[in-house]
């Protein structure tokens, strides 16, 4: 119990030295820095691909950097779907390491992170037969802390690969939607952008509709 209690100082405390570090040095500044973004992915060369995911690694871990801006500037320096997949892996090893650190350091660390009522809409939720499905959707629909959440997960009854996996399938149809956006950006195809934001919005606005006739019937 002792050790476990230590580590779980000593990673709290890293974790904390990595975000001042981050914003000392102006990490988070330029990973919310679009045209950034884009010239450091660039400018790596074949280190590209793995500095791509460390980002969206980053971003998930330090869940103020809006995840958009970085998922959209992977589609536009690697296309749509090299840059799905990039995101993909940074996103999903991100979640796993929020899930970890909230297991690892409990619920009293957890609640200062992420605040005590929070945590008590997602033990209300989770603790439900139906949790895995509330999960899912939730990861689903645009507008929800998706990163925040990865931490409050990791005090629940899920395993991490079931997390994983479940938040991971759930993130996808936006993260194809963001790189598609950035890869037609690149190619100034503005009659594509337009058709897909109109798809994606049509599609967000569908299944709130039918979200909401589920709880009105």
């Amino acid at each position: 119990m002792r050790n476990n209690v230590v580590l779980a100082v000593i990673v709290s405390a890293l974790l904390i030295c990595f975000v001042f570090a981050s914003w000392k040095l102006g990490l988070i500044g330029r990973l919310s820095d679009y045209d950034q973004l884009v010239t450091t992915m660039r400018g790596e060369g074949s280190w590209g691909p793995l500095v791509c995911i460390g980002i969206q690694f980053v971003q998930v871990v330090i869940f103020a950097i809006p995840g958009e801006i970085t998922q959209i500037a992977a589609g536009y320096v690697f296309g749509a779907w090299k840059g799905f997949l990039y995101a993909v892996v940074g996103i999903m090893l991100g979640s796993a390491c929020n899930y970890s650190f909230a297991r690892l350091v409990g619920r009293p660390v957890m609640e200062k992170v992420l605040g005590q009522r929070r945590l008590e809409r997602m033990d209300k939720l989770f603790g439900s037969n139906k949790g895995k499905s509330a999960l899912f959707v939730l990861f689903l629909l645009p507008g929800m802390p998706k990163d925040a959440m990865s931490y409050g997960a990791g005090l629940t009854q899920l395993k991490v690969g079931e997390f994983v996996v479940i938040s991971g399938l759930a993130r996808m149809p936006a993260l194809l939607f963001s790189t598609l956006m950035g890869s037609q950006l690149y190619d100034r195809d503005y009659g594509a952008m337009i058709m897909t934001a109109v798809i994606g919005g049509a599609a967000i606005g569908a299944f709130y509709w039918y979200q909401k006739k589920l709880i009105r019937a």
